[in-house]
């Protein structure tokens, strides 16, 4: 399933990380956040996405710009082609995710639903924990 996504992807010259990167910027406030911020929704370190705001910087997707608040940090900016990246996918995107779940019935839906969010939840105790872990040292 991740290879034919994956494809789905590259055929836009998208990762999932760099689609999801956009993502985030479209939805935020002015279209922008913090590096930092984009790594904690991420998941990912700062290093990990430095390199993919590199290539997205490159493609003309986002640009760096200064903070009104903090003139030594930047804030990463969603550019009007970034944003024409995102709307352009966006049918692709929900078109490959409809073809995967086709085979699903509507119960088989709801169970699967229902398992992702006890996993879910099950995630978010191990996040407080492993906090609540590095907190205590």
């Amino acid at each position: 399933m991740q290879r034919q996504y994956d494809q789905v992807l590259a055929n836009s010259e998208l990762s999932e990380s760099k689609f999801i990167i956009l993502m985030f910027l479209a939805q935020a406030t002015q279209q922008q956040l913090a590096p930092s911020e984009l790594a904690d929704k991420l998941g990912a370190t700062r290093a990990t996405v430095s390199k993919l705001l590199k290539g997205l910087v490159t493609k003309r997707w986002v640009q760096r710009v200064a903070s009104p608040t903090d003139k030594r940090s930047t804030l990463i900016r969603l550019t009007e082609s970034g944003q024409q990246t995102v709307t352009a996918f966006l049918p692709h995107n929900f078109a490959a995710v409809q073809r995967i779940m086709a085979p699903l019935s509507a119960a088989e839906m709801r169970q699967l639903n229902g398992l992702l969010k006890k996993i879910n939840q099950g995630t978010h105790d191990l996040q407080l924990e492993l906090e609540s872990d590095q907190h205590a040292k």
